[in-house]
């Protein structure tokens, strides 16, 4: 700790890196496989944490306050890591949902569905379900092993998604609609806190 204590904060994270593929290369597998554990819940922990706090910044109209503290050297850095406030760290955000909901998009339509993006903001995504979707009995099953996999896939921010007025009540016309007709390959571990990580392969 002695030598990386005048590291400045943004090579922090670098440096952290450095640290995790030095572990993750041990040769027992049991202690990569804890590191990468490890890094992940202190991932989760932390990017919740800071997004629930930046959405009741927001609520409380603090936008100004969001680009003061994206202007800051530590608190920007911090922000940017995890995609949040107004530095660039969000930006690309809509791209890569694009890009997400690309590949579930063809599903959706099959059966007469569409899928509208509300909006992208902090790790939130929000969306309208509009046509068989509404009210489909099996668009939760979509939603959770389609939509959300994929953006936990493609965004490394991701942090929830939400749906838009959606029908309180699942319509019976409805009933014999299957979205998903054999059961959905497991979602991916998230390994946010690597995919931001300099020592992670593209």
């Amino acid at each position: 700790m002695t030598d990386d204590e005048g590291l400045p904060y943004d090579a922090v994270l670098g440096r952290i890196g450095e640290l995790a593929e030095e572990m993750l290369g041990h040769p027992d597998p049991n202690v990569a496989e804890r590191v990468t554990e490890l890094l992940d819940w202190v991932d989760a922990f932390h990017r919740e944490g800071l997004g629930r706090l930046i959405e009741m910044v927001r609520a409380w109209r603090g936008e100004i306050f969001l680009e003061n503290a994206a202007g800051d050297e530590i608190v920007g850095t911090l922000l940017m890591a995890y995609g949040l406030g107004e530095g660039p760290g969000a930006e690309g955000a809509d791209a890569a949902v694009a890009e997400a909901l690309e590949s579930v998009r063809p599903l959706i339509e099959s059966h007469g569905g569409s899928l509208e993006v509300e909006s992208v903001l902090d790790g939130v995504v929000r969306v309208r379900l509009q046509g068989t979707c509404d009210g489909c009995p099996s668009s939760s099953a979509t939603l959770t092993y389609g939509v959300e996999a994929a953006l936990a896939e493609h965004w490394p921010h991701f942090r929830r998604l939400e749906v838009v007025d959606a029908t309180a009540e699942v319509d019976p016309a409805k009933a014999d609609l299957e979205c998903l007709t054999a059961p959905p390959p497991p979602r991916p571990a998230p390994e946010q806190l690597l995919q931001i990580r300099p020592y992670r392969s593209p």
